[in-house]
């Protein structure tokens, strides 16, 4: 069990311009989101080998997975178990519409995220039992391979978490931007975190700060 992961949250999407909740739902990806993939894939083939890409099925995962693997010569496979976490209620609304229709609920997210439960959504320990699960798999079925996933936000952090034995309650604590890049690698020990949130791939890097996550 000596794999190593790459793991990528997806392009910037027009719902993430406008800073609308995704979720299960979806949005396609900007053309900086396009530009941002590309970018990566070219960080990717020239420093890195990769021998299996996973994504999200959700499609701004996708997307971005099919940018990266046709650049890698990797085929793309497609799985609900790096989705990411479903908002249920809260999907296509703003920051401020979810303030001002799930007050208390948002206050619990910004505030106990380990406890919330939206109305219709998942909570972040079905993420976590998902991913956990998910990531065992893999290094049950593989070793000493090179796997790239490409997720969402939320996964990421999860994932994170998980790795580092931290609770769901430090969300917050950890940064993911669009197509950051994450290296853990497995040892005879547990996991170890080598890379976090690199964006360094992006050569013209904008911010958005507008998401109910930041």
């Amino acid at each position: 069990m000596a794999n190593t992961f790459y793991i990528v949250r997806h392009g910037q999407t027009n719902w993430n311009i406008l800073g609308k909740t995704q979720g299960h739902g979806n949005s396609d990806l900007t053309v900086k989101g396009i530009e941002q993939a590309t970018e990566l894939a070219e960080s990717l083939v020239k420093n890195h080998q990769i021998d299996y890409i996973f994504s999200s099925d959700l499609g701004r995962a996708v997307q971005t997975a099919d940018i990266l693997g046709k650049s890698l010569g990797v085929e793309v496979e497609k799985t609900p178990a790096l989705r990411e976490m479903g908002f249920g209620k809260w999907e296509g609304l703003l920051i401020d519409e979810i303030k001002s229709k799930y007050a208390d609920v948002y206050t619990t997210w910004r505030n106990e995220p380990h406890l919330v439960e939206i109305p219709e959504g998942e909570n972040l320990h079905i993420i976590k039992e998902r991913v956990d699960k998910f990531i065992n798999e893999l290094n049950e079925k593989y070793d000493n391979k090179n796997i790239l996933l490409v997720t969402h936000s939320v996964t990421v952090r999860v994932m994170l978490l998980s790795f580092l034995n931290s609770g769901m309650e430090n969300i917050y604590r950890i940064k993911q931007d669009n197509t950051a890049l994450n290296i853990v690698e497995f040892r005879n020990y547990g996991p170890v975190i080598i890379k976090m949130n690199d964006t360094t791939h992006i050569k013209n890097n904008e911010k958005i700060n507008n998401s109910a996550l930041e």
